[in-house]
């Protein structure tokens, strides 16, 4: 039962991970390009410009160019890596906290609220881009299951209180 259940999160976490995965993913297409790059060249500074334009150009001409979506990316492989690593070190914790704890509600709430400071923190540095709502709703449900089992049934209240996202 508990094997399974620890599963089940495992696959919860996978979820969230792959989604950010991605969001950065790149595929060269003409016309979004083109699209994203006067996007870029309508907003920028005008000292800016010539080189959006260099770009346009590469773009038309079937030349090798820069991924024009990086400009909206706040959030780059080695931040989704620290995510993982975050839930990862929450779910090995949690895995190993004994129901026969006397201190069991303190502790999972110590778990919870350092998992929660250090999403708030890699969140704030991808400049409060890396939790969307979708996102947000699944590491809610992945950190309230994940105690749920231990008997623990205030996650959502703690995490609620706590996240800044």
């Amino acid at each position: 039962m508990i094997i399974e259940k620890f599963k089940s999160i495992i696959n919860q976490k996978e979820d969230i991970i792959g989604d950010l995965k991605v969001c950065i993913s790149y595929t060269p297409n003409k016309d979004n390009d083109l699209l994203c790059f006067m996007e870029q060249y309508l907003k920028a500074e005008e000292k800016n410009r010539p080189q959006i334009l260099k770009e346009i150009e590469k773009c038309i001409n079937g030349e090798k160019y820069i991924n024009p979506f990086l400009a909206y990316n706040y959030y780059e492989d080695k931040d989704i890596k620290e995510l993982d690593n975050i839930l990862d070190e929450f779910i090995d914790k949690v895995r190993f906290i004994s129901k026969a704890s006397n201190d069991l509600d303190e502790e999972v709430e110590k778990i919870i609220g350092d998992t929660i400071f250090k999403i708030n923190e890699l969140h704030d540095k991808c400049y409060g881009e890396l939790i969307d709502s979708w996102r947000n709703t699944r590491l809610v449900e992945l950190i309230a299951s994940s105690v749920k089992y231990l008997g623990y049934e205030n996650a959502i209240n703690i995490i609620n209180e706590k996240r800044l996202w």
